[in-house]
């Protein structure tokens, strides 16, 4: 038998949505200042194709990461803490089984 999808209130889904938010800022600022760095040690053609290459598989990583849906965001939640881009305690206010699934999909 499938388990049910958890139901999300108005107010989980924003603290979620802020989450998200937080986390892609992070992540987004990470990788700008990464990008600088590249940026200036390119001294060949093949640096500027290797950086062409980072920034379209970060693009589409960043993309797919952030795509939020309220069918998966205790994956993506969870994701985003395995990764070091959100901290579980930015999810106070979620139900207490809903950041325990966070928490246990974070450690896998």
């Amino acid at each position: 038998m499938q388990e049910q999808a958890p139901q999300w209130s108005e107010t989980e889904k924003q603290i979620a949505r802020e989450a998200l938010s937080k986390a892609y800022t992070r992540e987004t600022e990470t990788l700008i200042t990464e990008i600088r760095q590249k940026a200036s040690a390119i001294t060949e053609l093949n640096d500027v194709w290797s950086l062409s290459d980072y920034l379209n598989a970060k693009r589409y990583d960043i993309d797919g990461k952030y795509d939020y849906r309220d069918s998966t965001p205790i994956f993506v939640l969870a994701k985003l803490i395995k990764e070091g881009w959100l901290h579980a305690d930015e999810l106070a206010g979620l139900t207490p089984d809903k950041r325990a699934k966070v928490a246990a999909l974070a450690r896998m």
